[in-house]
C-alpha cells in the first residue's frame, strides 16, 4: 500500500510536459531546443536538442535546473519505482529498492535518431561497486531499447533488483562485433538491464570519479549509452565546459547518428547541463540483426 502511494505521488511529476522558451549551450554555439521537461525538487530536469538543416541530431542535452540541484531529494533513499519484497515483510525503501529517484524523459523523433527516450536516476548515496560509484551522483541512460520493452524487464531477488531469470538475460554477452572490448563489471539491474564499464578507465581503475560512460545491454544487444556524474565534483569545481571522447563499439547493430562526445556544464544559476555531441553516421554492416524494440 506504502508503494502504491509513493507511485501515485510521482504521476504528476514524470507526466510529459514540453518547454517553450528555447536556450543555447554553454559554449555559445548551438542552439538547444527544450523538449521534455519532469519536476525534481523545487525545480525541473529537462531534455534538449539541436538539429541540422536536415534534421539530424548534433547535440542531446540533459538539464538540472538550479532550483533542482539545490533541493535533490534526500529521503527516502529510492523512490519506489523499482523495488522487490525480498523478506516479504513489505517493501522498504531504503533496502528493497534501487535507481535512486527516476525520472523518464522523451526525445524528439530525429532523422536517424537511435535514442527514444531517457531513464534519469538521481543516486543520492550512489551504488556499487565500491570505490567505482559509490558517490552522489546522476546517471543517464540514453535508450534505444523501446520503453514498453524496458518495462518488461522484471524486479527480482538477484543482483540489484532484478528478476533472477532477467538478470541471466540481461548479462548474456553482445557479439562481436556489437559489444564494448573487454568491459565488465558493476552488473545487471531490474527495470534497466546490464551495465558494462571500461575496468582500465576512471572510476574503475582508481582514479578519480568525475564523469564516465557506460553501455547498457539486453538480452546479448546494446539497449543504452549510459553517462555518469558525479554531483559533488561539477558542483565544487563548477566546469564551463569538461569534455571527454565516448568509447565506440567496433560496429552498431541499429543504423543512425551516434555521439562521439560527451561534455558537463555548469551554469551561472547553478544549472548542470550535460550534452552528447559531435554525432557520426554509422551503419550497420550487412548482415547485422537489430532487436525489433530498436525499431
Amino acid at each position: 500500500m506504502f508503494l502504491a502511494l509513493v507511485i501515485a505521488s510521482l504521476v504528476p511529476l514524470i507526466s510529459a510536459n514540453r518547454s517553450e522558451a528555447a536556450q543555447t549551450a554553454s559554449d555559445g554555439t548551438v542552439a538547444l531546443k527544450p523538449f521534455n521537461k519532469v519536476a525534481l525538487g523545487n525545480g525541473f530536469v529537462e531534455t534538449l536538442y539541436a538539429t541540422d538543416a536536415a534534421n539530424h541530431p548534433m547535440t542531446l542535452a540533459v538539464r538540472v535546473d538550479g532550483a533542482a540541484m539545490k533541493s535533490l531529494p534526500t529521503a527516502p533513499m529510492h523512490d519506489g519505482q523499482t523495488c522487490f519484497d525480498k523478506d516479504g515483510d513489505g517493501i522498504n525503501l531504503e533496502t528493497d529498492c534501487a535507481s535512486g529517484h527516476e525520472r523518464d524523459l522523451w526525445f524528439p523523433k530525429l532523422d536517424g535518431l537511435p535514442f527514444k527516450w531517457l531513464m534519469f536516476n538521481w543516486q543520492m548515496h550512489g551504488h556499487g561497486p565500491t570505490h567505482v560509484f559509490d558517490k552522489p551522483h546522476f546517471d543517464m541512460h540514453f535508450f534505444i531499447q523501446d520503453f514498453s520493452a524496458r518495462n518488461q524487464i522484471r524486479t527480482g531477488p538477484c543482483n540489484l533488483v532484478i528478476n533472477c531469470d532477467d538478470d541471466a538475460k540481461a548479462k548474456k554477452v553482445v557479439p562481436a562485433p556489437y559489444g564494448p572490448e573487454g568491459w565488465g563489471l558493476p552488473g545487471a539491474a531490474g527495470r534497466m538491464g546490464n551495465h558494462l564499464i571500461d575496468p582500465n578507465a576512471a572510476p574503475a581503475n582508481g582514479d578519480p570519479f568525475t564523469q564516465a560512460f557506460a553501455y547498457g545491454t539486453w538480452d546479448g544487444h546494446v539497449s543504452f549509452w549510459e553517462p555518469v556524474v558525479n554531483k559533488d565534483w561539477i558542483v565544487e569545481t563548477k566546469p564551463s565546459a569538461a569534455c571527454r571522447s565516448i568509447p565506440q563499439t567496433p560496429a552498431v547493430e541499429v543504423s543512425g547518428y551516434y555521439p562521439t562526445q560527451m561534455c558537463s556544464r555548469y551554469g551561472s544559476t547553478g544549472d548542470l547541463t550535460f550534452t552528447l555531441e559531435k554525432f557520426v553516421k554509422r551503419t550497420a554492416p550487412n548482415g547485422a540483426t537489430a532487436p525489433a524494440w530498436a525499431n
